[in-house]
């Protein structure tokens, strides 16, 4: 009988302390919730502010870089190579070529005969800067123009000028751009620092083969390239869209600026391409008949073939 009752006291005890243990634990896990709770919440930067120019809140000193960026863009000159036509299944490589220099002011036309040289003297003539070789040829001399004449489909003789700084002058985009297969497009982007560019297009597969983001060069030209599959026929649109970007310190890049330029392409399909077209666009019973003709007229060329290689061997 004692040592029953030493053995339920015994358990008693136990009981005891398991309960006393759970409630330090029970204790200690709410004391430590909040704790916890505070270091998981990130401490507001005081400096972050709402920017109109991104949209979001970033620090005021990157606010104002990126608004002056924005500020800064300008028009420049591009040029892109748009293919029109192209058969389904071509492949060809498209670039973008984009130059901070501005576009260039329309060109004046002198009309032959020439004026007389103190009429010419006189008289104010605007002209454009030189670009590609001319510039070249003509880098070290003195300011002045150069000058080349035409003759048009109607007989009349045009000269056109430009301007000769005596510095170096890079390629233009277009000049860049020309050797490359499609018709060579000009247009005047915003141009920043650092610009991306980007190509889509329902009915191509299209694969870049540069980066999207780079950085524009003052007096350089800066290309983007990608390979262009064209997929499906019909009447279709290339986009080409760039933009300015502006990069804080911490490496975030931000769109401030934007240009969308549409090119219409036709994308043709030759014989085979359209037999096949109309198989897939047949009917599921039109496509297993074709099938089973098909199938039954290899089985009957197997049969000529078998029937003229027995006679051959009855033959021999």
């Amino acid at each position: 009988m004692l040592r029953r009752r030493h053995t339920i006291h015994y358990v008693f005890a136990a009981l005891a302390l398991t309960l006393a243990a759970c409630g330090q634990v029970t204790e200690t896990a709410v004391e430590e919730a909040p704790a916890a709770t505070e270091e998981e919440q990130p401490s507001a930067d005081p400096n972050a502010e709402f920017c109109a120019e991104v949209g979001r809140r970033v620090s005021v000193e990157d606010c104002e870089d990126l608004s002056r960026l924005a500020d800064e863009a300008a028009r420049g000159t591009a040029a892109f190579n748009a293919p029109n036509p192209m058969q389904r299944g071509d492949v060809h490589t498209l670039q973008l070529a984009i130059s901070t220099q501005p576009p260039p002011p329309p060109v004046v036309e002198a009309s032959a005969p020439p004026e007389p040289a103190d009429q010419v003297a006189s008289r104010e003539v605007e002209v454009v800067p030189s670009t590609g070789q001319q510039s070249r040829a003509n880098a070290g001399q003195d300011s002045g123009q150069v000058c080349r004449t035409t003759t048009g489909e109607d007989g009349a003789q045009r000269t056109f000028c430009r301007q000769v700084d005596g510095s170096y002058a890079p390629a233009a985009p277009e000049d860049v751009v020309d050797p490359l297969q499609g018709e060579t497009e000009t247009f005047t982007p915003l141009v920043g620092r650092f610009m991306r560019a980007e190509l889509s297009g329902n009915g191509f597969e299209i694969t870049p083969l540069s980066e999207a983001s780079q950085e524009v060069l003052p007096d350089s030209v800066t290309t983007w390239s990608w390979r262009v599959e064209a997929r499906e026929g019909g009447q279709r649109a290339l986009t080409l869209r760039t933009v300015v970007e502006g990069c804080t310190g911490d490496g975030q890049c931000y769109p401030l600026r934007s240009t969308s330029q549409n090119y219409d392409v036709t994308v043709q399909v030759g014989p085979i391409g359209q037999v096949q077209d109309f198989l897939m666009a047949a009917p599921t019973w039109l496509r297993l008949l074709a099938g089973v003709l098909t199938a039954l007229a290899v089985l009957v060329g197997a049969w000529f073939g078998l029937r003229n290689a027995f006679k051959r061997g009855a033959a021999g």
